[in-house]
């Protein structure tokens, strides 16, 4: 049996090899599909990176200070996983492995306008669509800029928004309500509304475009999109935590699930979505679980 597995290839999962790997214990990573960060066109609020950094560059960086250790880094996607007596078995498609604690840093995917993805791409690649106001509201102060959703969401993300640029407007995705109370409180902070639903979004040199119901066109310098998150829980689901509604995973002070040994850090639990606390989530998990186990490999 091994001490640790990590679920996840992302900032969070590679922070956690790099911390089990400096405990001397003998771990596996599980590092399958392209993280979300990886989409990131480059990030200017992460310290230690004075001219910002993009999400491949990041992620490289982490690699390679991982390969500095004996950190076992497979490929393979886990399937399943359940608990066994001492720790937990997860099936991947090379082969099971089992340990004695179980991180998961299995993120989340952002739910992307309909548009073609091609388009969609680009958008991101230069800063017309985005995602994070918190990691990049900074980038767009004194500029016009839309919120693409409806309800809560959009106006909590209208608000923040609100701080670094005047002129916001929410835009509604296709066919979705928006009720007298959201109504209310779009106009109680100042946010504007396009009168009909979004038909289509294209690019028009360094513009966004949102196309309305009603013919109607507005262009903005840049499109947030505030459509929420699928969170990457199904394992965590499996095993038999506690999940929020939103299906992401509530944890202790120690980054621990309700499942004893279970741990989840970064954006599939609930709370922050950022790198920097994605890494400080490892840090105190990785901790945790080093103080736990006995002695240490040979």
């Amino acid at each position: 049996m091994r001490d640790c597995i990590i679920v996840g290839g992302g900032p969070a999962g590679l922070s956690a090899g790099i911390y089990m790997a400096r405990f001397l214990r003998d771990t596996v990573l599980f590092d399958a599909g392209r993280p979300r960060a990886d989409r990131i066109p480059r990030s200017r609020n992460l310290p230690g990176y004075p001219d910002g950094v993009t999400g491949p560059e990041l992620l490289d960086g982490m690699r390679r200070q991982l390969d500095h250790y004996e950190v076992e880094i497979r490929r393979d996607r886990v399937t399943t996983a359940q608990r066994i007596e001492g720790g937990f078995r997860v099936e991947a498609e090379g082969g099971a492995v089992e340990a004695r604690a179980l991180i998961l840093a299995t993120g989340v995917t952002n739910r992307p306008p309909r548009i073609p993805e091609d388009l969609h791409d680009e958008g991101v690649a230069r800063g017309l669509i985005r995602y994070c106001p918190i990691c990049d509201a900074y980038e767009v102060r004194g500029k016009k800029v839309a919120i693409l959703g409806s309800g809560p969401h959009a106006v909590a993300e209208g608000r923040f928004v609100k701080h670094y640029a005047e002129d916001v407007t929410v835009v509604r995705p296709e066919h979705a309500p928006l009720d007298d109370d959201g109504e209310r409180a779009l106009s109680e902070a100042g946010l504007k509304i396009l009168p009909s639903h979004r038909r289509d979004i294209r690019l028009d040199d360094d513009w966004i475009v949102v196309e309305m119901e009603d013919g109607r066109e507005e262009r903005f310098d840049t499109l947030y999109v505030a459509l929420g998150t699928d969170p990457h829980s199904d394992l965590a689901r499996d095993l038999g935590a506690e999940l929020t509604e939103a299906g992401c995973i509530p944890v202790d002070a120690h980054c621990e699930t309700s499942i004893k040994g279970l741990f989840a850090i970064g954006d599939v639990v609930a709370g922050l979505d950022q790198i920097a606390y994605g890494m400080g989530h490892a840090a105190v998990a990785c901790t945790e679980i080093h103080n736990r186990l006995p002695g240490r490999r040979g």
